[in-house]
């Protein structure tokens, strides 16, 4: 990542970059040597200097009734970070005061919502994240093995090492039903193989990609981007877990 890449990613538009960098060679200067070496346009320059300005970047001075700018030195970005870090923990701090009554509004639809659709790998990280906040101690997951192909993904794996791994500290336990060509997914799994996780391999044909927790049931369409149909229902659950059980102790 070059510098110009490094302040977009910091806050700055272009425009703003060209500007503080032509005002950093150029010195203390009126905004035709400045037009100049940023070769942006003068309708332009003055609003941009204005932003910078408000971060504390660029001065202005007065000499023989002409305008003046001074570009500040560099270390004032570090300012500018530090300032906008300490706004994002007022914003984090002011969030987590209203987090719960958002919480609870949620709460008093999921009767109302059983259905939710997550998309893309953003989509699986906040299932899995969902998930992980669920289960606790003594709880279950049960799980219709993933293709081996989904596992071809580094990050789905990183994410489904990780769910289990804080699912066994908190004391939830987990059972996989595999078939016979899954024994690649068992062995690429890092998680520890303990007394919170069991896998089975099935000689009965089963539905893949299906997780069950709870009151909930994951289904998931594996592809270039993958998709999952949460379905929330008590009801559904018990009837996928009672099928569960019985492929789990056919064999």
């Amino acid at each position: 990542m070059n510098e110009i890449e490094l302040l977009e990613e910091i806050g700055f538009t272009k425009g703003e970059i060209k500007v503080y960098f032509a005002l950093l060679e150029a010195g203390t200067n009126t905004t035709g040597p400045i037009i100049a070496k940023s070769k942006i346009a003068r309708s332009k320059v003055y609003d941009i200097l204005e932003k910078l300005k408000e971060k504390g970047l660029v001065s202005e001075l007065i000499r023989n009734n002409m305008k003046y700018f001074q570009a500040l030195s560099p270390i004032k970005i570090l300012d500018y970070l530090n300032m906008n870090e300490a706004k994002i923990r007022e914003k984090k701090n002011a969030f987590r005061k209203i987090l719960p009554q958002l919480i609870e509004k949620q709460g008093s639809l999921e009767s109302e919502q059983q259905i939710k659709v997550y998309h893309g790998f953003e989509g699986l990280k906040t299932l899995y994240l969902e998930m992980t906040n669920k289960l606790g101690k003594n709880d279950e997951y049960l799980g219709f093995s993933f293709p081996y192909e989904s596992l071809q993904h580094k990050p789905v794996l990183r994410l489904i090492d990780n769910f289990h791994k804080i699912r066994a500290e908190r004391g939830a336990r987990a059972k996989i039903l595999c078939t016979k060509h899954d024994t690649l997914n068992a062995s690429k799994l890092k998680y520890p193989k303990d007394k919170f996780y069991e896998y089975k391999i099935s000689k009965h044909p089963f539905p893949p990609s299906i997780s069950i927790f709870q009151d909930t049931v994951a289904t998931f369409i594996w592809g270039k981007t993958p998709k999952v149909f949460v379905i929330i229902s008590q009801e559904t659950a018990n009837h996928y877990r009672k099928f569960f059980y019985e492929l789990w102790g056919a064999d």
